[in-house]
């Protein structure tokens, strides 16, 4: 038993006194301190959302633990990378259409030719966030790019990839 468990309804009933303490008064007790019972289990989850994001700061494995726990907690396949030779294909961003577009990196045994002009690199991130295609429909981008702001660097850059 923690210190911030309270069970007010037996609290209440405590503090009346024992001549008191028939089914009507009581249950008109119950009734004045269920606002009180409301305010305190709001209070408990605050309390551990907040234990819960202290607990965990900007490291690779507390980050990736923090997605793999909101976003995939049974297979736990979210990955985070420090380089695109991992990934196995290169993003490039094109200026014109405002589009990503995803390449087979250089050893994968596909070729591709492409024209320069328009595209820009990705040598601009310092990590990668790797989400499996399985979870493409279902995980909202916004969501995980803020719950990754909240726990990285304010200097990292990052990308989200699906593999």
């Amino acid at each position: 038993m923690g210190k911030y468990d309270i069970n007010v309804k037996r609290l209440a009933l405590l503090l009346l006194p024992t001549f008191w303490r028939r089914p009507l008064l009581s249950a008109l007790t119950f009734a004045a301190v269920s606002p009180l019972h409301m305010l305190h289990s709001q209070f408990m989850q605050w309390k551990y959302d907040t234990d819960y994001r202290l607990r965990y700061n900007g490291q690779v494995c507390h980050l990736r633990a923090v997605l793999n726990d909101m976003f995939d907690p049974i297979d736990r396949r979210i990955t985070i990378t420090d380089n695109a030779e991992n990934v196995g294909y290169i993003i490039l961003h094109h200026r014109d259409t405002d589009q990503s577009v995803r390449f087979p990196a250089r050893g994968s045994g596909r070729a591709v030719i492409l024209n320069r002009r328009g595209y820009g690199g990705v040598n601009g991130y310092d990590f990668w966030v790797n989400l499996p295609v399985a979870l493409y429909g279902k995980v909202d981008l916004a969501q995980v790019t803020g719950v990754v702001n909240t726990y990285k660097l304010a200097s990292k850059r990052f990308s989200i990839n699906f593999i």
